[in-house]
């Protein structure tokens, strides 16, 4: 057994992320933010943090799913406390620690790496066309700037190829496997793409995304009833959900971890697009960032003593 070796990284992640939120905080006008924190509506908070919540479960009957559709068998219950511990990782660049996941799935049922770290991998690739697909419906519906449709599909085109043309996709998982962050999932790495293909089949991939899509729904939803409970009506739940998702897929592209303060910075500047103040929009991207990324990653880790993760990793 060997001791975990995200703490250190990890406790640097969060004192950046206060720090940012304090650099951010700091630019805004704080005689705005002391009336908008006064005038919380609190019977909003419980309906915020149950939609958060609730949103995990589209992404837990995927995560289930994807693994009996490999024939992986694990306990309901301890495959979701795997996966709620695998949210804690969401503060690493690109969710790469996400990958505990396998490693805890082989620490407590002896199924190798190789098997689950592919399913970890699509998981994302689900996430991120998800929230592609939400932001395009979104785009189409309001009418928005066309150059924004176009990028977002070349986006998910791109994604799609890459995914599905065998010898690029070897020759990319032959190159991540040397980086160092992948490079302890490098054992027969290539043998993971008739994984990765089965969980890719037509009907895989239409429920996939599908769950993918209620989460990005959902989660944007809480988001617009965090807007409402500071007193912003003038900005619509469609409009809400492409800024929320675009934002966030920003943010992923960045690599930064958790895409702290590239998440933000988009969501400031399509916030204040809507014309909302920019003070306002500063405070409103930290409140929406505690309430979905910040609450997940508390869960996570609270699911994680549970799975043993924080303890130990053979």
């Amino acid at each position: 057994m060997i001791k975990m070796k995200f703490d250190n990284r990890l406790i640097w992640i969060i004192v950046a992320s206060v720090g940012l939120y304090g650099v951010f905080l700091f630019f805004s006008d704080f005689n705005q933010i002391s009336q908008q924190i006064s005038i919380f509506k609190y019977e909003f908070l419980p309906l915020i943090l149950a939609l958060v919540s609730i949103s995990w479960i589209p992404l837990l009957v995927r995560w289930q799913f994807l693994l009996k559709k490999n024939k992986i068998n694990i306990p309901t219950k301890n495959s979701f406390l795997i996966f709620l511990g695998g949210i804690s990782m969401a503060i690493t660049p690109g969710h790469v620690g996400e990958l505990i996941k396998s490693q805890l799935i082989k620490n407590n049922y002896n199924i190798p790496r190789t098997k689950t770290a592919p399913i970890i991998f699509i998981e994302k690739f689900y996430d991120l066309t998800g929230a592609i697909i939400a932001s395009i419906i979104g785009i189409i519906i309001l009418e928005m700037d066309t150059n924004l449709i176009i990028f977002s599909i070349l986006v998910l085109s791109v994604i799609i190829f890459l995914i599905f043309y065998k010898p690029i996709f070897e020759f990319l998982l032959k190159r991540i496997s040397k980086t160092k962050l992948f490079s302890k999932y490098s054992d027969n790495i290539v043998e993971s793409y008739e994984i990765i293909r089965n969980s890719t089949t037509t009907k895989t991939a239409s429920i996939s995304f599908g769950l993918s899509i209620l989460y990005w729904i959902i989660i944007s939803i809480a988001v617009y009833f965090i807007l409402l409970s500071f007193g912003i009506e003038s900005v619509s739940l469609l409009r809400t959900i492409s800024i929320y998702s675009s934002s966030v897929i920003i943010g992923a592209l960045s690599f930064i971890p958790g895409g702290i303060g590239v998440t933000e910075g988009s969501l400031i500047g399509l916030f204040s697009l809507e014309g909302i103040e920019i003070s306002m929009a500063i405070f409103l991207s930290v409140m929406i960032r505690i309430f979905t990324m910040w609450y997940s990653v508390c869960i996570g880790f609270i699911c994680l003593k549970f799975t043993g993760g924080l303890s130990k990793i053979k």
